[in-house]
Formats: structure tokens, C-alpha cells, sequence
């Protein structure tokens, strides 16, 4: 997103601001609000999207854990369990919604499956590691 890469410290000062505040991080869905505030004022004052991008945001806080959040480019979210955007989205989404387990999931199946859907969805002839990677943090 140009305007965050220009200027890294509109999504930091929300967490700073936060921090200073509450004592604690601030929590994925609000930063999320946040940033998809400034996407929506763009939309609605501007009349255009600079953004231009859907985004997803995965974070993790301690009163509900992991999270994953999905914005497009007006400044809509909405949180998931398992998504995917771009091309043959709908595809990769099938795959999850036919193989996502809620609750019996391990990092280790996690990264299995996320492999299953890069690899039927994505258009080459064979996955590499030059094509992309996984990393989790923990």
C-alpha cells in the first residue's frame, strides 16, 4: 500500500498510540478498523482508491487469540477462518472450506494444506521455493 510504504508510521503510531493508552498492544481487528478507515475516507472524500489492493491482516492478541482479517479496496473488512484473494481465489477457497478442520488444526497441517491450495491454485507447473515461501512467526 503506497501511502503505508511511504510512510510506515501511520500503522505504527496506532499501535503506539495504543500501547501509551492501555499498556498492552492494540488488538488486530481494531488496527484493522483503523486502517480500513483511512481507506474508506479516501473512497468517500477523494473519490478514488489509491490503495487499489485487497488486503489480509493475521494477528494475535491474547483475548482471542489468532485472527484473520480480509479488506478490499473501498475500505470493507470482514474476519475469516481460512480465505484467499486474487486469481482462482474461489478455487483455493473451495479447497478450504472442503479441508479446514476448526479446532484440529496444528501449525504442521496448517502448512500442509496452505502447500495442498498454493500448489492446485496457483498457475505453474510445479511449486518451488523461487515461486514463494512459508514462514510461520511464532
Amino acid at each position: 500500500m503506497y501511502v503505508f510504504q511511504k510512510n510506515p508510521s501511520i500503522c505504527t503510531s496506532f499501535d503506539s498510540r495504543y500501547l501509551l493508552q492501555y499498556q498492552e498492544p492494540i488488538p488486530c481487528e481494531q488496527l484493522v478498523t483503523a486502517l480500513c478507515d483511512i481507506k474508506q475516507a479516501y473512497t468517500q472524500f477523494g473519490g478514488k482508491r489509491p490503495f487499489g489492493v485487497s488486503l489480509l491482516y493475521i494477528g494475535w492478541d491474547k483475548h482471542y487469540g489468532f485472527q484473520l482479517y480480509q479488506s478490499d479496496p473501498s475500505g470493507n473488512y470482514g474476519g475469516w477462518k481460512a480465505t484467499c484473494i486474487g486469481n482462482n481465489s474461489a478455487a483455493a477457497v473451495s479447497m478450504l472450506k472442503q479441508d479446514y478442520k476448526e479446532g484440529e488444526m496444528t501449525l504442521k497441517s496448517a502448512l500442509a494444506l496452505a502447500i495442498k491450495v498454493l500448489n492446485k491454485t496457483m498457475d505453474v507447473s510445479k511449486l518451488s521455493a523461487e515461486k514463494g515461501s512459508l514462514c510461520p512467526l511464532l
